[in-house]
């Protein structure tokens, strides 16, 4: 039963362009419905004539809601990928500190743009818990590569797994309580940096 319930959610993947274009507009329309109406409202009927396509079209791919909330979910760890690796790219060459104030940065830059639809992400859409478990290896991955480098500017002896993985969850959580849940009096510059000094605390104890 668990594998018939598991392939019954698996999507079919758009492979040309006009697919993706469906696709797009599918969760388009998701995400429009979770802002006005909530979750609640999410049936595939009104899914699909918001969107404006054929309820078969939403079908094709999507079997189902869980898959909805997997492609969502998917599409946002794509977002915070895309600009992760472009700050360690253009900071390769940066102090630890310049390095940690800019992956924050790129963390909080991608939330900021939309705060309402990543909350209703983390409020009202089901986690996929694979899709998370992946995303938090590929993050440790990228900390790991960016303090690696820089070990000399650590104190001898830390365990630099260790080490990673708080800064990993630190920056994590931190950036979404940023944009997300930070009070009304703390600008988001006041809180990248009151972020920044948190983790090189650490980093330097």
């Amino acid at each position: 039963m668990p594998s018939r319930v598991k392939a019954a959610s698996v999507r079919r993947r758009p492979q040309q362009r006009r697919a993706r274009e469906t696709v797009e507009a599918v969760l388009d329309a998701v995400i429009r419905i979770l802002k006005r109406e909530g979750s609640s409202a999410m049936t595939t009927n009104h899914i699909a004539e918001v969107a404006g396509v054929s309820i078969g079209s939403v079908y094709q791919y999507f079997p189902d809601k869980r898959a909805i909330f997997i492609a969502l979910h998917e599409r946002h760890i794509r977002e915070i990928d895309r600009v992760i690796q472009s700050a360690l790219v253009e900071h390769a060459r940066s102090s630890l500190e310049d390095l940690i104030r800019a992956l924050i940065e790129a963390m909080i830059e991608a939330h900021k743009t939309d705060p309402e639809l990543y909350e209703l992400l983390f409020t009202e859409v089901p986690h996929k818990a694979d899709g998370a478990r992946e995303f938090a290896v590929r993050l440790h991955g990228v900390f790991l590569l960016a303090i690696s480098a820089r070990a000399r500017e650590l104190k001898k002896g830390r365990d630099l797994d260790s080490v990673v993985f708080v800064v990993t969850h630190m920056v994590d959580a931190l950036s979404h309580g940023a944009v997300l849940r930070r009070p009304a009096g703390l600008s988001l510059a006041a809180a990248r940096e009151e972020i920044v000094r948190a983790v090189m605390a650490y980093l330097r104890a």
